[in-house]
């Protein structure tokens, strides 16, 4: 091979060859210009794909169809130089005239916050991690997919709770909090992070820890992905963890005996399987969903809705296998199937065997739309018989509803402890709707609107950050409560000009019309950490494509 053979220059220069055939218009629309985008690209590992080049189309989608944002770029990162290139480029567009950037590590955000028409940063190239079984530590960077994740930790007996979905990654999903099948026995997944290598909005690098940038630490756990800067990498402590027990009782949801049976189950597991009486080792989720049958190896039609309880003991067989039995002597209960295996086995099996939770296994993927109430009480059987009449009338049979069950681990924790405020909940209410054609979208989401407002007086005012939706307009009581003033005043320090925005970030307390305004008591240590300067790791290179300071902060 010739010394000077170097594919990434042969690669731009095919690229360079596609764009010096547009307009300048093509670029200076967006706020930059060729030579700048040219200019970039020169220095990237990853690659740029513009609007018109032949992937386009298929890098822009999320993972929901719902969402069909055209960016004016998407910037393929590699290493963390790209990423401050990218970062650069992204300033430049946002100053000069064009729409916010947007940072994407998996595109799994509910709301679509993980693309934009700006400039879309891409991080789901740089998914390297490494394991250390002798520290029981784990660093991951933040386009690692929990598949793959969780597939490498179980090869070495070590665990970390995680999402459940094989496709979410890391970057994203630890800064909302992170629930998983074993969040009351270890603690939610920002509960188990050691450190946050971070990337500012200027290319400078910092290390937040328990001891160094504290204030910033604090805030990434919980306080939503995209708010403070790019996420590069995440060390977790570990846990060890072999074979778990899983087990899997449904009740069916058609006549009115099944209704009495459901409601009394419901009322039989918030009493003994919610709240004080929870078992850590116990990690259970309650799903209302159709399903052809309680059985397995059945058609999938026809489909017929079911009360399923899943759960996940950490313990022994035996201990997991009596924890359960006062459930499964319950009226009407059907034990469809017991296992004990690995985590990562177990965690595949829970939500899909005998049949998907939801059944959608045909593609094209539906749109999606939900929404999520935390509940810090028991609801009454009216209540629960009430809203059981309610879900079977769902417009379609792919309606989905979930209870994430709290306690344990999660609800040791203080509310302050980080930015994930949600510790006195009893568990999380998902309701989730699917469609596939623009005729059947006004039934679902009014059957979606209606649960809301039969939640309204039922739940605790607080909403899981990770599953955002865009008509919740309180959203900031509801994703951060009383730490709403904490996290803003740590992006006012590490974000001072607001260059990491989206339609939900985090907003200032706002005073009353009358009198001063609430007064704001910070917990004493990030108060401290707030009013110390920030600990720089490094400062990246200043790269050709450089931001420009705007000339005032946010407000």
């Amino acid at each position: 091979m010739p010394h000077n053979y170097n594919s990434k220059r042969l690669r731009d220069r095919a690229l360079f060859s596609q764009w010096d055939k547009r307009d300048e218009g093509a670029f200076s629309r967006y706020g930059v210009s060729r030579d700048a985008v040219k200019q970039a690209q020169s220095g990237l590992q990853g690659t740029i794909v513009l609007p018109g080049d032949p992937q386009y189309n298929a890098d822009r989608v999320l993972f929901n169809p719902v969402f069909d944002p055209y960016p004016a770029m998407i910037i393929y990162c590699k290493t963390e130089s790209d990423v401050a290139i990218a970062l650069s480029l992204a300033n430049l567009a946002r100053l000069q005239g064009g729409a916010p950037f947007a940072v994407r590590s998996g595109g799994h955000c509910t709301a679509g916050f993980s693309a934009s028409y700006g400039v879309l940063i891409d991080m789901s190239e740089m998914d390297s991690y490494t394991i250390d079984t002798s520290g029981m530590t784990a660093t991951a960077q933040s386009g690692v997919t929990f598949g793959a994740f969780r597939s490498a930790l179980t090869t070495y007996g070590v665990h970390v709770p995680g999402g459940e979905c094989d496709d979410v990654c890391i970057g994203g999903y630890v800064q909302g909090g992170g629930y998983g099948f074993t969040s009351v026995s270890f603690g939610m997944n920002c509960d188990c992070v050691l450190s946050l290598k971070v990337m500012l909005f200027d290319g400078s690098i910092v290390v937040a820890t328990a001891t160094t940038n504290y204030d910033l630490f604090w805030a990434m756990r919980g306080g939503t992905g995209g708010t403070m800067g790019v996420l590069l990498e995440v060390t977790y402590q570990l846990v060890t963890l072999g074979n778990v027990f899983g087990w899997a009782i449904g009740w069916p949801l058609t006549t009115a005996t099944d209704f009495q049976n459901a409601t009394a189950a419901m009322l039989f597991l918030q009493q003994n399987y919610m709240g004080a009486a929870t078992d850590p080792r116990q990690n259970i989720q309650v799903t209302l969903c159709w399903q052809p049958s309680l059985q397995p190896g059945l058609p999938t039609n026809p489909m017929s809705p079911y009360l399923l309880v899943r759960g996940c003991w950490t313990g022994d067989s035996t201990s997991g296998a009596t924890a359960i039995q006062p459930l499964i002597n319950q009226p009407g209960a059907y034990l469809q199937w017991t296992d004990t295996d690995t985590f990562e086995v177990m965690n595949d099996k829970l939500l899909n065997y005998p049949y998907g939770l939801p059944d959608i296994n045909i593609p094209p993927m539906p749109n999606e739309d939900k929404a999520s109430r935390y509940v810090s009480r028991y609801m009454t059987s009216d209540e629960w018989n009430t809203f059981f009449n309610y879900f079977v009338g769902s417009p379609n049979q792919y309606s989905y509803f979930y209870m994430e069950f709290y306690g344990g681990a999660i609800n040791s924790q203080a509310t302050d402890y980080n930015a994930f405020v949600h510790r006195t909940a009893l568990y999380n209410a998902v309701l989730d709707v699917f469609w596939y054609t623009s005729d059947q979208r006004n039934a679902v989401e009014t059957f979606l609107d209606g649960w809301v407002t039969f939640m309204e007086p039922i739940y605790n005012g607080e909403v899981y950050q990770n599953y955002p939706r865009m008509n919740d307009v309180n959203y900031n009581r509801m994703y951060w409560g009383d730490n709403q003033a904490g996290v803003y005043a740590v992006k006012c320090k590490y974000d001072p000009f607001g260059a990491f925005t989206f339609p939900q970030v985090v907003q200032p307390l706002m005073p009353p019309i009358f009198g001063p305004g609430p007064v704001i008591i910070l917990p004493a240590a990030l108060q401290a950490a707030l009013s110390q300067p920030i600990v720089y790791a490094s400062t990246a290179e200043q790269f050709a494509v450089k931001p420009k300071v705007p000339a005032h902060a946010a407000t």
